[in-house]
């Protein structure tokens, strides 16, 4: 009757003892699981193994097939925020463009960045061969990756501006308008403005692109701020004529700087994307030359 039973209430005694198994457990779970990775660790041959450099090469061609998704991707967001731009939609309609589809072009490059960093980390780098070839790989891909996400600012920042208040100068302001030169001025007030705000984050060749118009547009300007400073009917019609005589040169004037800009940025662009080729090849080759090392190896010892 006084016996305790398998039901009875655990007394303090038992409950320490439970706890005393349960952190006892713990830490033998603990110390293999130590042991297990330090097996693991000092069960991995010395050097590095024909397994590294084929999943470092592995990469490398995953990252230079993914390169190839930057035009598509790059072509319909120019495409898309262009055509939202030239229909004068909404700011929110805009902003939508460029966040969508520029957030898609930067996922892709910090995808990229990321493999290349993850690429630095293979134990394959441990030979000097592949660690060179690689370091120039990493320099050239991430350069043509940045220059893609200045690229995506390029774009946005000339088709705001340029596509943006400079539009309506040479388009839909009414030339036989007895207000033209007004309009003119208040409107090409307008489109330097924004041409200095775009000026602030683009690049070598498109800041120079944005300065030309800037001075084409500026020199037109001033000639209609003549016009409105005429001190008569016959100065005033003298400074139109003259105006107007100075505005026929202003589509050639605005062309040849887009012809300058384009040829410039293809340039710098085909020699980047040179460099990458290059680079790629011979870190592919350095990578051959070890797994064929490998495979020497591999027959010498049967």
């Amino acid at each position: 009757m006084g016996e305790e039973t398998l039901d009875a209430p655990a007394g303090p005694d038992r409950k320490r003892s439970r706890r005393t198994i349960i952190i006892v457990s713990a830490v033998v779970i603990a110390i293999v699981a130590g042991g297990i990775g330090t097996w693991f660790a000092l069960s991995r041959p010395a050097g590095i193994q024909r397994a590294d450099v084929v999943r470092l090469d592995k990469e490398r061609v995953i990252l230079d097939n993914s390169m190839n998704l930057y035009d598509p991707l790059y072509n319909q967001f120019s495409a898309r925020y262009s055509s939202v731009m030239s229909e004068d939609a909404e700011k929110q309609e805009k902003d939508a463009v460029l966040n969508q589809d520029g957030d898609r072009l930067k996922r892709e490059s910090r995808t990229n960045l990321d493999r290349l960093e993850r690429m630095g980390s293979s134990p394959a780098m441990q030979e000097k061969e592949i660690s060179d070839a690689f370091n120039r790989f990493k320099e050239n891909y991430g350069a043509v990756i940045s220059y893609n996400d200045q690229l995506v600012v390029n774009t946005a920042n000339i088709t705001q501006s340029i596509g943006g208040p400079c539009a309506p100068l040479h388009s839909t302001l009414n030339v036989g308008a007895e207000s033209y030169s007004e309009d003119y001025v208040k409107a090409a007030d307008a489109c330097l403005a924004s041409i200095g705000t775009a000026k602030a984050t683009t690049d070598a060749e498109t800041t120079e692109l944005l300065t030309s118009v800037e001075g084409i547009i500026r020199g037109q300007r001033d000639k209609q701020q003549e016009v409105l400073d005429g001190k008569d009917e016959f100065e005033r019609l003298t400074k139109r004529t003259l105006a107007g005589l100075a505005m026929l040169d202003i589509n050639q004037a605005l062309s040849a700087a887009e012809e300058k800009y384009e040829s410039a940025a293809k340039d710098k662009y085909n020699q980047l994307v040179t460099k990458a080729n290059d680079s790629n090849k011979t870190f592919e080759s350095a990578l051959k030359k070890r797994t064929d090392q490998f495979d020497a190896a591999a027959k010498g010892g049967e």
